[in-house]
């Protein structure tokens, strides 16, 4: 049976990466499927690029943001699915057959981060290598908790259902997140395809990736103090609470880690015991992780693994403004 897909790319001041994108996309599209970008405010020269390219742009008519972005090209396809791309995100060659193989008896389908980063930056291949191990050896499959917008697909009819993306959520945080549980509390699945590698062109320098994943986490706490409870657990990173245990496990023993270091520095000798137990409590949760980070990435994994502990600590503090945020009567 011929299914039709309509490929929507949210673009926002994307004009150094869309050519790249856009074609990747284009050569395995079917006669039977259409692609649209929808402009999110661009100041740069993304819409002349798009145009250039034969792209068909709508401008975005919701709010500023992922979430109204995506839901102005939902909204306007009209094929029997949606396939939502990312601006930075390019597909592997054969993604239309493999997408194809999997569009039978689901709801939505989620492709994976690719092994690999652009560049030569430690962050970058740390914040990739993250969710490829997150999306392909964390998660158990076949299905997958929560979603990754950077290659999503679903049903237009269930879409609709669910009115889309809730554009109360601003920037590019959890929204999909949100999208992902009301989407299983209604009934779907959303199966995990990891033969379809996405390779992401943004780059991250250090400060950058902290100061981004501190966003990312202070929102998904604020997002799960306002759900709704009847949803069940929330996903973590995109996965299920139990299979990111090591991950709030590690959160919480690195500071017990610090804690243990101060209180010898103060000559309780209990404090040595306590840091190094917490500090091998952490290690062994991530040592899957930085085995095949060094595997696949060799000096630059290595580099990737400094990056364990910091990005730990921020989970808790994180989670901290988020909830004096939310006492502070700001939900979003």
């Amino acid at each position: 049976m011929t299914v039709s897909v309509t490929v929507i790319i949210p673009v926002h001041n994307n004009a150094k990466t869309l050519v790249q994108v856009i074609t990747a996309v284009k050569n395995e599209l079917q006669p039977e499927d259409s692609i649209l970008a929808v402009n999110d405010r661009s100041t740069d020269n993304s819409v002349e690029i798009l145009h250039s390219l034969n792209i068909p742009v709508k401008n975005s008519t919701g709010k500023p943001g992922a979430a109204g972005t995506r839901n102005t090209g939902g909204f306007a396809a009209e094929n029997d699915w949606i396939l939502f791309v990312d601006a930075d995100a390019v597909v592997p060659s054969g993604w239309r057959k493999k997408l194809t193989k999997r569009l039978q008896d689901v709801q939505a389908i989620q492709a994976v981060y690719s092994r690999n980063a652009v560049g030569t930056t430690a962050a970058t291949f740390y914040k990739n290598y993250y969710y490829f191990h997150t999306f392909t050896r964390r998660i158990k499959g076949p299905y997958i908790k929560g979603c990754g917008t950077f290659f999503f697909a679903v049903q237009r009819k269930l879409f609709t259902e669910l009115n889309g993306f809730d554009e109360n959520i601003t920037g590019a945080t959890i929204e999909d997140a949100d999208f992902a549980e009301r989407l299983w509390a209604c009934g779907g699945k959303i199966l995990i395809t990891p033969e379809i590698e996405v390779f992401h062109l943004r780059q991250y320098k250090t400060l950058e990736l902290f100061r981004y994943e501190w966003k990312m986490m202070k929102a998904k706490a604020l997002y799960i103090l306002r759900r709704d409870k009847s949803r069940g657990a929330p996903s973590v990173s995109v996965a299920g609470f139990k299979e990111m245990l090591p991950v709030l496990s590690g959160a919480v023993f690195v500071w017990l880690f610090l804690a243990g270091i101060i209180l010898w520095l103060f000559g309780f000798q209990t404090g040595l015991f306590i840091s190094s137990g917490s500090l091998l409590i952490t290690i062994t949760g991530q040592l899957t992780f930085m085995f095949y980070a060094i595997k696949d990435g060799g000096f630059r994994g290595v580099k990737a693994c400094f990056f364990i502990l910091p990005d730990l600590l921020l989970i808790v503090p994180s989670m901290v403004a988020a909830a004096l945020t939310y006492l502070n009567g700001k939900k979003y």
